[in-house]
């Protein structure tokens, strides 16, 4: 189906042929069927295996995940879908929208979704795959209950689709969250925010240096993947390294590590375009700005660029700068975690440990994700400390008064004679 954009979309011709208030069950047969469809089609696409974020998309799509996935909601057969929800994707991240579709599709709910204003080849292959599945009349529901969007800023019809849905997903900067909460909405809407986050990796420098040459290339492109596959502007995607270790080891490992990394640049063919290479020196002046005084900067090549020191909370960083800090043990971490960090991503290190040492250092509240590196931009149903699926639906609760229960008892008991 092709995205209504504009004018069109302003006129709103389209809502006519879209039914504001279907919703489904909690992981319905057909949706799951549709997704595992759209999953087949995906992995067949020989474009689609350039895209890793569109290839995990696929894998998390297929039915034997999707039923493990339900299996986690006992009280599944009481749930349904509020109606309709409207999810507002970022504009520089692939693909995000198209989780947050599924996870709309999965809680029983139609779906409208505002996609990226930027173009990305990902979503043009998701689209493909989409409309080809969707083309089969067994999932005509499907076709007429999902719709895609692209609006101007500040559009006066999303304003009223958004006065006029059962829900409202929000993926954004702090000033897209702030915008949409503002909005008037149904006295019933459920609201879910995913504002800004700022994320980290740890990595020991031992373990690093005790790996095969393969292993350390395949460490390199899993931390291309998380960082600048989407310019680090992924809220998961780490602007902080933390080596862990004793000076030696952790010199050692950096003297590795980096160039490493440029050589996975290289095989990526990476480059910034001319705006994003002057937001990169706009970002490490406004980090000279906000720390008053001179930066410790390591260029180990001009596209990877390394601060030697911890940076205020407010300091972005993106295409391809980090802030390199040297710790002893995994509990020195919690001191340098800001108030909105959301993924820790880690290597040589164990995840239980990890949390525990950042728990003895009072920091479990700042994070709500530690995941292996190459894993940052998995996103799942369970995202910002919430738990989407459940949010998303509805549970219908069914209590039975005391003289029905006498009865059931009694039905039983004759039944079991």
């Amino acid at each position: 189906m092709p995205i209504i954009r504009d004018d069109r979309f302003e006129a709103g011709d389209w809502l006519k042929q879209f039914d504001l208030s279907s919703r489904h069950a909690f992981f319905d047969e057909r949706v799951v069927d549709f997704l595992h469809e759209l999953s087949r089609r995906l992995m067949k696409d020989n474009d689609a295996r350039h895209y890793p974020d569109l290839v995990t998309f696929a894998y998390f799509c297929r039915k034997a995940n999707l039923r493990t996935l339900s299996q986690q909601y006992r009280d599944a057969e009481y749930r349904s879908g509020w109606g309709t929800v409207a999810h507002i994707a970022p504009s520089n991240i692939p693909v995000n929208f198209a989780f947050s579709l599924v996870f709309g599709m999965l809680s029983g709910n139609s779906n409208i979704v505002r996609m990226p204003s930027k173009a990305f080849p990902q979503n043009d292959i998701f689209l493909r795959a989409f409309d080809g599945a969707a083309e089969s009349e067994t999932f005509r529901s499907i076709a007429v209950g999902n719709v895609f969007i692209q609006t101007a800023r500040g559009s006066a019809k999303l304003k009223e689709i958004v006065a006029a849905v059962d829900g409202l997903t929000v993926w954004g900067g702090d000033a897209t969250v702030a915008e949409f909460r503002s909005l008037p909405k149904k006295p019933r809407s459920v609201e879910l925010y995913f504002p800004d986050r700022t994320s980290s990796a740890a990595i020991d420098a031992s373990a690093y240096s005790a790996l095969e040459t393969e292993q350390k290339t395949k460490l390199a492109r899993d931390f291309f993947n998380d960082t600048y596959l989407v310019d680090q502007n992924a809220c998961s995607s780490p602007s902080q390294i933390f080596w862990l270790g004793e000076p030696a080891a952790i010199a050692k490992a950096k003297v590795d590590f980096w160039p490493h990394l440029d050589e996975e640049l290289h095989r990526q063919d990476f480059r910034l375009d001319t705006v994003a290479r002057l937001d990169k020196f706009l970002d490490l002046m406004n980090a000279i700005r906000t720390t008053g005084g001179t930066l410790a900067l390591n260029r180990y090549s001009p596209d990877i660029w390394c601060i030697g020191q911890s940076l205020p909370k407010e300091t972005r960083l993106r295409f391809g700068q980090f802030a390199e800090i040297d710790v002893q043990a995994p509990s020195d971490i919690a001191a340098f975690l800001r108030p909105q960090e959301q993924t820790l991503t880690y290597f040589g290190l164990q995840p239980q440990a990890l949390f525990l040492a950042l728990q003895s250092g009072s920091a479990n509240h700042a994070i709500d994700r530690i995941v292996p590196i190459g894993k940052a931009l998995d996103i799942n149903p369970f995202w910002d400390g919430k738990d989407i699926l459940s949010l998303l639906s509805r549970r219908i609760e069914i209590v039975e008064g005391r003289e029905n229960a006498a009865i059931s008892a009694t039905a039983l008991a004759s039944f079991q004679t």
